[in-house]
């Protein structure tokens, strides 16, 4: 079994089962920010400390039992009540309307990949009393996405660079390929050295081509068309395309390209 503290619940623990009621919320670690926790996502609690719940968070994904991280999270930002998800957020940020018109209060906004429960009315999904999500926004849950992971990690830049993010306000550079893998239905571990050890075969960095990823020391990236680099970084402070030439001779070399059989 793992040893990675990010991964690995300790031995011999009660579970109790909750789920992220925010639409996004910070789970802690020793060292500071783990991730984001998307609205939704599952955790699993192990012990309650002060105003806050110890536990493993669960992938985005409902069907996958992956833990995604192991830490603290605000027992406010927690609910018990799951139900069953319906749909997920397919686009970068999904307005919740305060009733079945776009004209309509939005009162909070929901990330891509969020799970929501509800019954569809007309063009919209009622959550049940806490809003309305137009369905163009979402997609059933045993659906994905039918676009390449590239267009889709595309539809994000611009958006702020974040340590941990996730897609709630901001990303970071692993972050920005897990979310892209999620809406196409594929469970991509949390972190970038995750990442380069459990996703895809390794190419030659001469070979690489589109939709691969360039992993460097603490750092990924797609390759896209034109063999130019989409990622999250904070020499930009945010989401961005530029050559990968440029990119590695600002960050160094290459150490493992990976590619994906999709």
């Amino acid at each position: 079994m793992s040893s990675d503290p990010r991964v690995t619940l300790p031995a011999d623990v009660k579970l109790q089962s909750a789920y992220i009621a925010a639409p996004y919320t910070t789970l802690g670690v020793a060292s500071g920010m783990g991730t984001q926790a998307l609205f939704g996502q599952r955790f699993q609690i192990f012990d309650r400390r002060g105003d806050f719940a110890m536990g493993a968070l669960l992938s985005i994904l409902p069907d996958s039992d992956r833990i995604d991280y192991i830490g603290l999270i605000r027992a406010r930002d927690l609910s018990g009540d799951a139900a069953a998800p319906t749909h997920t957020v397919s686009v970068v940020s999904a307005p919740v309307f305060v009733s079945p018109d776009i004209k309509s209060t939005i009162f909070r906004f929901l990330p891509r990949n969020a799970c929501v429960t509800g019954t569809v009315s007309g063009e919209f999904l009622d959550l049940g009393g806490v809003g309305y999500i137009h369905l163009k926004h979402l997609r059933l849950m045993n659906e994905s996405a039918d676009r390449d992971y590239t267009d889709i990690a595309a539809d994000m830049v611009g958006l702020p660079y974040v340590w941990g993010g996730t897609g709630g306000g901001g990303v970071d550079c692993s972050g920005l390929v897990q979310s892209a893998l999620a809406a196409i239905g594929v469970d991509a571990p949390r972190d970038a050295d995750q990442q380069e050890a459990g996703l895809g075969n390794t190419v030659d960095y001469e070979a690489r081509g589109e939709g691969d990823l360039l992993f460097w020391a603490g750092h990924v990236g797609i390759v896209i068309e034109g063999d130019r680099l989409l990622h999250a970084n904070a020499h930009h402070m945010t989401v961005t395309i530029e050559p990968v030439t440029e990119a590695v001779a600002r960050i160094g070399d290459v150490r493992t390209v990976k590619r994906l059989t999709l």
